[in-house]
Formats: C-alpha cells, sequence, structure tokens
C-alpha cells in the first residue's frame, strides 16, 4: 500500500516537473547500496551507486542495479545494468531555469543522478540513458535509510523500466573534499 501510494505520488511530481525550469546546484556527494521492492516482481531490485559534483571537479560515479523479476522484463531475465555519472546535484526550481526555458533535471527538490548504462543481462544487449532521484533520511534505528523516489531508464534495451521505493540499506551524503585541501 505504501509503495503504490510512492509510485502514485513519484508519478504526479516527475509529471509536474517536465513543465518547469530544474536546474542543478552546489555541491554534493552520494554513496548508496541496499535492496528495494521489485518494479512488480516477487523478489527485491539491488544496487549500488556514488555520485560525487565537487565544483570545479568532473561530475563523476557508478551505477550498478539489477531486477531480476520485474514484471515487464522478467521473460528475459530482468534488469541488470552497469552505469556512468553523467551528471548529479540537487535539482531545484529555478528563476534562470524558468526564464530560459531549460530543463536540466527532472527531480524537483531533490537529489539526481543522470547516467548512461549498459546492459549486463545478455538477452538484452545494449546501450541507453536514465536518471535515479533520491534522498537521504539520516543515520536511525530500522530499515529506512532513504527512498528512491524515481528510477527511470529512458531508452536502450531497459527502455520504461520504473521503480521507486524505500531503501532496505542506505543512502548516505557525505561531505566533498576541501579545495584547499587539494592544492
Amino acid at each position: 500500500m505504501v509503495q503504490s501510494k510512492l509510485k502514485l505520488i513519484t508519478a504526479a511530481l516527475v509529471a509536474g516537473m517536465l513543465s518547469t525550469g530544474c536546474t542543478f546546484v552546489g555541491e554534493h556527494k552520494f554513496t548508496g547500496g541496499g535492496s528495494m521492492a521489485s518494479a512488480g516482481g516477487d523478489k527485491n531490485a539491488v544496487f549500488t551507486f556514488n555520485a560525487q559534483n565537487c565544483g570545479g571537479e568532473e561530475v563523476k560515479g557508478r551505477v550498478n542495479y539489477i531486477d531480476h523479476s520485474a514484471i515487464d522484463f522478467e521473460s528475459i531475465g530482468g534488469v541488470s545494468l552497469n552505469a556512468e555519472v553523467d551528471n548529479f546535484g540537487f535539482c531545484t526550481l529555478t528563476d534562470e531555469g524558468i526564464d530560459s526555458g531549460v530543463q536540466e533535471c527532472n527531480c524537483e527538490d531533490q537529489y539526481e543522478a543522470q547516467f548512461s548504462y549498459s546492459s549486463k543481462n545478455p538477452a538484452a544487449p545494449g546501450d541507453g540513458t536514465g536518471f535515479v532521484c533520491f534522498f537521504d533520511t539520516g543515520e536511525g534505528k530500522g530499515n529506512f535509510h532513504g527512498a528512491i523516489t524515481a528510477f527511470n531508464l529512458i531508452d536502450g534495451p531497459f527502455d520504461g523500466y520504473s521503480n521507486v521505493g524505500t531503501v532496505n540499506g542506505n543512502i548516505q551524503q557525505h561531505t566533498c573534499p576541501d579545495k584547499s585541501d587539494a592544492e
């Protein structure tokens, strides 16, 4: 029931954001990993990721994701991919974005990593792109240490795959390295 509500809320947020001028702001560094409910299947999806956008440095990171029982892809063995992060940051609505009409990101008021992926499923070879929207709920007891509010693959062999849910694992924000330390 909670996952169904989260999917409806995410769909509404994504639909509303497509007409806004969202842009990435700030310097951020995140790591995460764990599992979440499959996209309709009876097993869990598992993932790991790291993403960093620390100012003058190049955006970097990786995403690994597997959902073997995803209903729309179960007949071919599910979704399995490795990806390189292409862009990353905190996605927010800005006056500059509205004025220019440019949409840099999709996940208003959340962190977003955009990536280029390669399929690791031999039954579905190829490359594509996608994005993941997420937030960190902080340290604490229990299993809720973050949420993925959108994991969308927008082309390639897994075009149309989408998943959302709470994370049984951890999503954690880190401090970017101090630029004066690198000099």
